[in-house]
């Protein structure tokens, strides 16, 4: 099974499904206008795998760009095409590891210190000495 890939996802088209309806379907920006290969308002730019034209397009492609009105995929394809704003929005929200700006920040790390390692930093310190013996773990 042949997969498209972007920068934001993985998917696979459904049998008769072109390439620009599959990356509607999955909540990719692409403008159209034509479907047709007419207007290149579709143009994506493909960088890496080969695709088949259905109809011959008339507009101007560049060597790395594709007209997904009108085509299929050969091989795996990976495009430079973005998600809608509202969908890569609800992506960040339902990230699974949100980003990690304050992981090392000094005032969570000691909020989430354990009760056992408080208890013995306060005995070493009630003791002033540093005992020779003393291991975390």
């Amino acid at each position: 099974m042949i997969s498209i890939r972007s920068q934001h996802s993985r998917f696979s088209l459904l049998p008769q499904e072109t390439l620009l309806e599959g990356l509607e379907r999955t909540g990719h920006e692409v403008e159209y206008q034509c479907r047709s290969g007419y207007c290149g308002a579709c143009r994506v730019r493909m960088l890496d795998g080969e695709v088949d034209y259905v109809e011959l397009p008339l507009a101007f492609t560049a060597a790395d760009e594709i007209l997904p009105c009108c085509c299929v995929p050969k091989s795996d394809l990976w495009l430079e095409c973005e998600l809608r704003f509202d969908l890569q929005t609800a992506q960040m929200q339902d990230d699974m590891f949100p980003a990690q700006q304050s992981l090392f920040d000094e005032a969570s790390f000691a909020a989430s210190a354990s009760p056992v390692k408080k208890l013995l930093q306060r005995k070493v310190v009630r003791n002033n000495v540093r005992a020779s013996n003393l291991s975390l773990f």
